[in-house]
């Protein structure tokens, strides 16, 4: 499961991105990240911010779809959308 909370204009957070340990590492989470992303891209209204709390390790997922830790010491990732 996966959600995005936001204002539906610019600001968005993706938030409680869970797979069942038994699901995990065949891409699921890829699938749903990408489809939440595509979901924010449509829906943004010129640029964007996307926001998000990783979990501790989690955080070369979450690279591999434009997220930077830009404060060390925290799980907390954005990456801007620019349309």
């Amino acid at each position: 499961m996966g959600r995005i909370v936001g204002d539906g204009a610019m600001y968005y957070y993706i938030q409680d991105v869970a797979i069942l340990p038994e699901y995990q590492g065949i891409g699921i989470g890829k699938q749903m990240i990408e489809k939440l992303m595509n979901y924010i891209r449509y829906h943004c209204v010129g640029a964007g911010f996307v926001g998000l709390f990783a979990s501790q390790g989690k955080e070369s997922f979450y690279e591999q779809f434009g997220f930077k830790d830009y404060s060390p010491g925290m799980t907390g990732m954005f990456t801007v959308i620019d349309k």
